[in-house]
């Protein structure tokens, strides 16, 4: 009897942690729609020289902990003038690279001139070991929600604490897992290792992975929608 009354209570707390769970789950997706609906708002208000293309938020960019806007444009030989942020964003497309105004401590990069893990991954290292050198403290994310494409990595003083990229197969994989990728389940594979066939009806791992690139990204230092939120409000006031 006693055995079967520990076996219920064990049974009972699986399901119980299980529903606490997808509670969590429930409510962080819940967070996060509603920040995305603000930002569409803010984007439909703002008024680039250009329309604003389709998706909104880019698919690759880099955070660097920093607030000096002039030693970021003369690391990375940026000549002319600064954009907003939301002219920026509807240029993404541009091989160029445009530069946020300081937003909570970091720097933000986007543009098509930030190289691609998955046309050439050695130049994604160059760019972000160069620039580490003189910036310090700079990350990377990219993502491809058609593909599951992605990659993340986290630089400082020029040295690679941590870089991932899978593109079909893994491209880069350096340095030790961190705590908040394993938090976020995220499953990061070998040199070589194959990708096993997927049952009916499942999400591979790569999947996952591209959707929690932005959590990443956040949980490492700043969130990419957050911040252009921020960017897109403050400009709306300078511009009132």
């Amino acid at each position: 009897m006693t055995g079967l009354i520990v076996a219920l209570m064990g049974s009972f707390t699986v399901v119980l942690a299980g529903a606490i769970v997808m509670v969590l789950v429930h409510r962080r997706n819940l967070r996060e729609w509603r920040r995305q609906k603000r930002l569409a708002t803010a984007l439909q208000r703002s008024t680039p020289s250009r329309p604003l293309a389709p998706m909104a938020l880019p698919g690759r960019w880099v955070a660097v902990r920093s607030m000096n806007t002039e030693h970021l444009r003369e690391a990375l030989a940026l000549r002319g003038p600064m954009f907003p942020w939301s002219e920026a964003l509807a240029r993404v497309g541009e091989n160029r690279l445009f530069l946020s105004a300081p937003v909570d401590g970091w720097t933000l990069i986007v543009g098509a001139a930030v190289p691609d893990p998955a046309s050439d991954v050695d130049a994604v290292f160059r760019f972000l070991l160069e620039l580490s050198r003189e910036a310090g403290d700079v990350q990377f994310f990219s993502l491809d929600r058609v593909l599951g494409f992605h990659g993340w990595a986290r630089l400082k003083d020029g040295r690679v604490l941590r870089g991932y990229a899978w593109a079909g197969e893994t491209l880069w994989n350096q340095g030790r897992m961190t705590l908040d990728e394993r938090l976020l389940g995220m499953r990061c594979r070998a040199y070589g290792e194959e990708t096993p066939a997927l049952g009916y009806g499942s999400v591979s791992p790569e999947m996952e992975n591209t959707e929690r690139v932005p959590l990443l990204a956040q949980r490492w230092g700043i969130d990419l929608a957050a911040a252009t939120e921020s960017l897109l409000k403050d400009e709306a006031v300078n511009e009132g």
